[in-house]
């Protein structure tokens, strides 16, 4: 392997030169920095700073701290390898994430902000604007992300846009599993007209509610 993490021999993505429009890189060194930067140091820094501020967060037992570092460090192998970060990992997204995460505390931690997305019919003026302050914010974002994808090389940009359907279909899974386990949704469908009603075979009505962290893990693929 070369001191430059490199690893010429394993095959290892040299960051220096990858393409910035690789599907899928890694490289061992940019993996620790990318691991590092963004789970193993904000991850307890975050809990310490939440503590000494008294910012809501859930309580943890260690085996559930253990867990959702595991967790994190799969989401983040996932997101390094397919999101091209061997090359696309910089300073930049660095001095840009930890602002960004204790920036978020402090908005949660608004009177007005206190609530969650099912309960949407309910917001105050407040969240509304803080919502919709966000929206406009991604989605400069994702216009920009998809004229600089334009820029390299043919058809990226298509790959780039088209890759949207993976969540979109995801997300349509979760909403038929939901109708389903609520409604026997899709066995109707199959049933023959001379079967009895169906009964439901689960004892509990689930619903769908998004994770602020799913819905911005999705969006780092993107903003590589």
């Amino acid at each position: 392997m070369n001191s430059d993490g490199s690893g010429t021999v394993l095959g290892f993505t040299n960051p220096v030169v990858a393409s910035e429009t690789a599907l899928f890189s890694f490289n061992p060194l940019v993996y620790l920095y990318f691991m590092l930067s963004f789970l193993l140091v904000p991850y307890p820094l975050y809990r310490w700073v939440a503590a000494r501020y008294k910012w809501e967060t859930n309580t943890k037992s260690s085996a559930r701290h253990w867990s959702d570092l595991m967790l994190g460090i799969s989401y983040g192998t996932l997101l390094f390898v397919f999101g091209n970060y061997s090359k696309a990992y910089s300073w930049i997204t660095v001095v840009a994430f930890y602002p960004a995460l204790f920036g978020y505390a402090l908005i949660a931690e608004l009177p007005f902000t206190k609530t969650s997305l099912p309960n949407i019919k309910h917001w105050p003026y407040g969240m509304w604007v803080v919502f919709l302050t966000a929206v406009g914010i991604v989605l400069a974002f994702a216009a920009f992300h998809i004229y600089y994808a334009a820029t390299l090389a043919s058809p990226f940009v298509a790959f780039y846009v088209c890759s949207l359907i993976i969540p979109l279909f995801l997300f349509m899974v979760a909403i038929a599993l939901i109708k389903e386990n609520n409604e026997n949704w899709i066995r109707t469908r199959f049933k023959r007209k001379d079967e009895e009603e169906l009964v439901s075979a689960y004892s509990t009505q689930v619903g769908l509610h998004l994770h602020h962290w799913q819905i911005f893990y999705m969006l780092a693929f993107f903003t590589r």
